[in-house]
């Protein structure tokens, strides 16, 4: 084994074979003094990481039928930064085929093992692994702080020393100008490598450059060129359909996606994109079997939500009608065992009024006429009951469906509704917006200076004029946490962070501000205790 500490770090192994967890884990314990934890049920390993910071994770691929596969895993790990860049995560599989091996790398493990392997590989990797988060460990944590001029410096920095990275350093700080939209710069650094070994980043980074300054026939022939010498590199089919959509050629960006998704069957967002597409050009038959799969695919991550029932069940509604009677029943009972199974698992009143509603449209299409009416009926009566109570978004949605079993009386009062919600939504927007953007905008140009004193002010007289808005309470919370993490200050930060943390149970939460408070509070738990 290669000379390297791993005494003071904290290990992860996942894997559902007995032998091989003991064995890894003998090899882990010769490795640490720290305890070494271990289990083989996948929904455990998201709860572990979000009670501990680990260092090292041995993640198996195949954890058992009807459980969260290694890949799954990762990518709710990584969405919801429940672990940070400098965590190693290696993958271990026994499954080889080029779909699976794809579809696992598309959520970048830092390494990837088969089965079988010797444990001198496994030593091997890991020790590459632990040598690159060493050496780019002040990169990834401003990465993970969201600090982007400090990026760019760590990385202009690496890049004028020996550092053995160049290519991603390179990578990262294109990345940085393309986000701050300093085309310019990053426009110098992707021409410059366009033509070096490993660099396919920099002729991506070129044509997403192509696409914002609107020359849409120069990005097209980067991202086919791409395709053409390596056919692999999954992004590029990605960002040539982007390419052919600014072009209003969405049957050509359906076909490369179709064709990308030969290659990895297993891409989530890119399947959703091309049964979107399907849809768009009417191939309702291809979108019926795309939306099936995403729904399968789906159900053990985080992408799992009412909408993959939902959309699977509007496609087959358009596919239907051009299939015998007895095929359109036969879809339709797998349809309403899916609904079943969606009004199970999401309880919003709204997922309840659509599975009547749609239930109702396929009834419609197979001619069974009093099992439409009775669904129709009981997705009227909760629409006149609870109609107060629904997001306008989902009353469009809702609309929508009520429109094909020609209530169309029912759906133009729900559409009014609605827009009378965007409205009264719209307005309060417009005035948060008007009052704390100024203080918002200049409290980040603090905080990215490190002058986090003020920044801290800044975000405290917005939050006293808005006191529900989480994303201020989520920008403060943050620069509470680094400035302490950075000064060592840790009981001002338990005193103040503990109002925050107070005020922000109290407020209903988005998705997104839910994980950016996650990620916070597993920090905080690091750090303090709270």
């Amino acid at each position: 084994m290669e000379n390297h500490n791993y005494q003071n770090m904290n290990f992860l192994i996942v894997d559902n074979i007995k032998p091989s967890q003991d064995i890894l884990k003998q090899f882990v314990l010769r490795l640490t003094n720290k305890q070494v934890d271990s289990t083989h049920y996948a929904q455990d390993v998201v709860a572990l990481c979000q009670q501990k910071h680990y260092d090292v994770i041995l993640l198996g691929y195949d954890l058992g039928e009807k459980q969260k596969n290694g890949q799954q895993i990762l990518e709710e790990l990584r969405v919801n930064n429940y672990i940070n860049r400098q965590c190693i995560v290696i993958l271990i599989t026994a499954e080889v085929s080029q779909s699976m091996v794809l579809a696992a790398l598309e959520h970048k493990p830092d390494h990837y093992l088969c089965k079988p392997y010797s444990l001198k590989e496994l030593d091997k990797r890991l020790s590459d692994c632990l040598r690159k988060k060493l050496v780019m460990a002040p990169i990834y944590q401003a990465l993970d702080d969201n600090l982007p001029l400090k990026v760019i410096e760590h990385c202009q920095h690496g890049l004028s020393g020996n550092n053995p990275y160049k290519a991603e350093c390179l990578g990262i700080l294109s990345r940085q100008y393309f986000d701050l939209k300093d085309y310019d710069k990053a426009k110098k650094i992707y021409s410059s490598y366009q033509n070096s070994a490993n660099c396919q980043w920099a002729v991506i980074g070129l044509g997403k450059v192509a696409l914002q300054e609107k020359k849409l026939h120069h990005a097209e022939q980067l991202f086919k060129l791409l395709i053409q010498k390596y056919p692999l590199y999954l992004s590029s089919y990605d960002w040539l359909a982007v390419t052919y959509e600014e072009q209003f050629h969405y049957l050509f960006a359906e076909d490369i996606l179709e064709q990308a998704l030969k290659l990895s069957p297993r891409s989530l967002t890119r399947l959703q994109k091309y049964a979107h597409l399907c849809i768009f050009n009417e191939h309702f038959d291809k979108a019926t079997l795309a939306y099936e799969q995403n729904y399968k695919l789906a159900h053990n991550s985080i992408h799992h939500c009412a909408d993959n029932t939902i959309k699977y069940v509007q496609a087959l509604i358009e596919h239907s009608p051009s299939l015998p009677l007895v095929d359109a029943k036969k879809l339709n009972n797998k349809a309403f065992d899916f609904m079943k199974k969606m009004t199970r698992d999401f309880r919003e009143i709204d997922v309840k009024i659509q599975s009547h509603l749609l239930s109702a449209c396929l009834f419609k299409i197979t001619r069974e006429t009093s099992l439409a009416d009775q669904e129709i009926l009981l997705g009227e009566t909760l629409i006149t009951r609870e109609q107060t109570n629904i997001p306008a978004s989902k009353l469009i949605e809702i609309s929508t469906t009520l429109k094909k079993l020609n209530k169309d009386t029912l759906a133009s009062q729900l559409l009014i509704m609605s827009q009378e919600n965007d409205t009264a939504e719209e307005k309060e927007g417009d005035s948060i917006k008007e009052a704390i953007q100024a203080d918002i905008s200049l409290s980040q140009t603090l905080y990215e200076q490190g002058n986090y004193r003020e920044a801290t002010n800044k975000l405290n007289k917005a939050a006293k004029s808005y006191p529900k808005h989480a994303g201020i309470k989520l920008n403060l919370l943050q620069v509470l946490l680094v400035q302490s993490e950075q000064t060592n200050s840790k009981n001002n930060y338990s005193l103040a962070a503990q109002v925050v943390l107070n005020d922000l149970k109290k407020l209903t939460l988005t998705v997104e501000e839910q994980s950016r408070l996650k990620k916070m509070q597993k920090r905080s738990l690091l750090l303090t205790g709270i």
